[in-house]
């Protein structure tokens, strides 16, 4: 053998070692500085559903705080779904948007009981005193 092909051999074996180990590199950089597709969908679908349940929590607990509840659910979700800690800014708005998504169904569904007044006006023909007593005989 001559020494080319023994270099060559050293030169691809070394490679074949360190390629995965730079994809592995590469792909953990990619990570970290390209936002991933997957967790703005995720951030978008947790988000109504975070909303939701908010409003369901507040229709019990008038004292809850839904925004702060929906954001509390939706770091919730998120890290149930393998994602990390999210900074609690991009979830409000996220939160936020997605309420005024479903702001109008909201409202309809889960809208607290108003108040009403029982005393309903009645119109009443005035009769006379002749006409009750002879339709009471």
């Amino acid at each position: 053998m001559n020494n080319t092909s023994i270099v060559t051999q050293v030169i691809i074996a070394v490679a074949g070692v360190l390629t995965p180990a730079i994809c592995l590199y590469v792909a953990n950089l990619i990570k970290k500085y390209i936002p991933n597709k997957s967790l703005l969908q995720a951030l978008e679908q947790f988000a109504k559903d975070a909303v939701v349940l908010a409003e369901k929590a507040g229709l019990t607990d008038k004292l809850l705080d839904k925004k702060q509840y929906a954001i509390d659910k939706l770091q919730d979700m998120l890290q149930q779904a393998g994602f990390s800690k999210q900074d609690e800014k991009l979830l409000a708005g996220c939160v936020e948007r997605a309420y005024c998504e479903l702001k109008k169904g909201i409202e309809s569904v889960y809208k607290a009981p108003e108040k009403t007044n029982d005393t309903k006006t009645t119109t009443t023909t005035p009769t006379t005193q002749g006409d009750v007593a002879n339709e009471e005989k």
